[in-house]
């Protein structure tokens, strides 16, 4: 049986940042959550030593989207492989439609996605820092099925 904190089915994000030179990467993010309504404020477990974490910086702005299912796919890309080593956002658009808010790329089939201005990163907190962001723009895209875990599961995508 899987460990417990691994049973529930949650959906699966991407966090778009950008380094300060302004080359985007995106990652993958399971552990993510709503934690105000007023002000509207989103939790993001950020992994250490990626190139995600590297981009972050308070005030600045990131770009969460939601994927939908049509999106597993992008898995193998955004959470396989390091932005370190690789130019995601260049593999990703020979296969996928990108737009753009504020100079940062999401996915046109994307179930939406939130603009958020970074307000607090909580350090050492495991191997995951929380990115606390306030959504200063949200957007529905499509009306269709989010990706979770368990659809990535089931498509062997992940374990």
């Amino acid at each position: 049986m899987r460990n417990l904190w691994n049973r529930p089915d949650v959906a699966v994000w991407s966090l778009v940042t950008s380094s300060k030179e302004g080359v985007p990467n995106m990652n993958i993010c399971s552990y993510v959550s709503a934690i105000s309504l007023d002000p509207k404020l989103m939790m993001v477990a950020v992994y250490h030593n990626t190139k995600t974490h590297d981009n972050i910086t308070i005030g600045g702005v990131v770009l969460l989207q939601l994927l939908s299912e049509t999106l597993a796919p992008v898995v193998r890309t955004c959470g396989q492989k390091s932005g370190k080593q690789t130019d995601k956002i260049h593999m990703l658009q020979k296969r996928y439609t990108l737009a753009h808010e504020q100079e940062l790329p999401y996915f046109t089939q994307a179930a939406g996605f939130a603009l958020l201005q970074v307000e607090q990163c909580i350090k050492n907190s495991g191997d995951h820092d929380l990115l606390i962001g306030r959504v200063v723009k949200s957007k529905n895209l499509n009306d269709t099925s989010i990706l979770t875990t368990t659809y990535l599961k089931h498509k062997g995508y992940i374990r």
